[in-house]
């Protein structure tokens, strides 16, 4: 829990910084190659070796991170001298999100019982959209289990339209009327 709260934290931080210069996509470039680079797991593993001096970690990102922005390297230097590389998906995943609410756009995962066309993706996505009043980036699923309609997750929102549920709260109900 404690690691989430750090990420989101830096996130805020780094998006603050993003936004003042104006340079929110930048930002959002330069963490996924940071991600990246970092992922791989020799590498990560000499940044998080205490043994080796900051000094030469420092040197060791400036080589396998060229062309980042001074800030962008800067963040990356914090994270190592404070042995938070393990946090940096989270900060990535956590910025990406509020990168996407700025530009307004709402991420929606959708499930159904059988696999959904193209056009019913778009009709989908339209009438999240109209919910929300935001962009809607769709995610689908399939899940059987449902029975049919759907299961929608837009952000911090569930809506639960599937023929399961409808049936439980029917049967629900015919139990208390019992």
């Amino acid at each position: 829990m404690a690691r989430v709260a750090s990420a989101k934290r830096h996130a805020q931080a780094v998006f603050q910084i993003a936004v003042d210069g104006n340079a929110v996509e930048q930002w959002r470039s330069e963490l996924e190659t940071i991600a990246s680079a970092l992922s791989e797991p020799e590498l990560a593993a000499i940044l998080e070796d205490p043994k080796i001096h900051f000094s030469d970690k420092v040197q060791l990102i400036d080589k396998c991170l060229p062309g980042l922005s001074q800030l962008a390297l800067n963040f990356v230097y914090l994270l190592v001298s404070r042995q938070r590389l393990g946090i940096l998906e989270g900060v990535v995943a956590e910025y990406e999100r509020m990168a996407d609410a700025y530009n307004g756009l709402e991420h929606a995962r959708v499930i159904t019982a059988i696999p959904v066309d193209e056009e019913d993706k778009e009709k989908l996505s339209q009438h999240l959209a109209t919910m929300t009043g935001k962009q809607i980036v769709l995610a689908t699923d399939v899940d059987p289990a449902i029975i049919g309609g759907f299961v929608a997750r837009v952000g911090d929102k569930l809506i639960d339209g599937s023929t399961r549920a409808k049936l439980e709260a029917l049967k629900k109900k015919l139990v208390q009327a019992a």
